[in-house]
């Protein structure tokens, strides 16, 4: 029988992996044909979505992506128990979408809007999420390794059961977030504009001393100078 878990431990629960990714039909991307509520299952996606792809309601189960969605407008979107590779993502449009039990592997995200997105037992693993919007979200067991957050949108977002494993989140924005056992771990967090920003979140004790600069920096607290010591020999 599992420990129970103390009713303060701050560790993330780890996300749920996906189902069904296995013997898959490949398909071109160019030739799918992507309107208001079509169906996408059981497939090995590859090649450029054609440009200009508006559609919504959009299911994409047991599939795996390793093509560009670029630039797509998906509102609505409902992502399940899928993979995407090396897939580019840039700049794609998946407001008020449903991601749940994916896996992203070295993906580009930059500039991509999920607005009001719910994404439930995700793995981000080195992938591009720089500029990135995800204001009003809800992030539940999700797993961030090595990603570029740098000025990724939380503004207003929901986190619980969120960890951030050597990311780059510099002057990220979690203005109003709200965090649940949430673990920043080994991440650069310059240009945080405020503590309370970070109200709820855990990092390790070396990291918080690492971290003091910035801390300091998002207090407005300046380094105080010896007025006795040689001035050149200040950084």
């Amino acid at each position: 029988m599992p420990a129970r878990r103390a009713f303060d431990d701050p560790t993330p629960r780890a996300p749920v992996a996906p189902r069904g990714v296995e013997d898959l039909r490949g398909e071109d991307l160019l030739r799918l044909v992507v309107e208001d509520e079509t169906r996408i299952e059981g497939l090995e996606l590859h090649g450029t979505l054609p440009p200009g792809v508006v559609a919504r309601n959009v299911t994409i189960e047991e599939t795996r992506v390793r093509g560009s969605l670029a630039g797509a407008k998906l509102h609505d979107l409902h992502l399940h128990d899928a993979e995407l590779v090396g897939a580019d993502l840039a700049n794609v449009d998946l407001a008020k979408g449903h991601v749940d039990r994916v896996v992203l592997q070295d993906c580009r995200l930059t500039g991509a809007q999920l607005i009001e997105t719910t994404i439930k037992d995700a793995t981000f693993t080195g992938c591009r999420i720089d500029f990135a919007v995800l204001a009003a979200a809800r992030l539940d067991r999700v797993l961030f390794r090595g990603c570029d957050l740098r000025e990724v949108s939380l503004e207003q977002a929901q986190l619980r059961d969120v960890r951030f494993e050597s990311c780059d989140l510099s002057r990220a924005t979690l203005d109003q977030s709200r965090h649940q056992r949430v673990l920043l771990e080994g991440c650069r967090l310059e240009g945080v504009r405020s503590l309370q920003d970070l109200r709820g979140i855990a990092m390790p004790w070396p990291d918080i001393v690492d971290q003091a600069g910035a801390l300091a920096a998002a207090l407005g607290i300046a380094v105080a100078r010896d007025p006795d010591e040689d001035e050149e020999s200040l950084p």
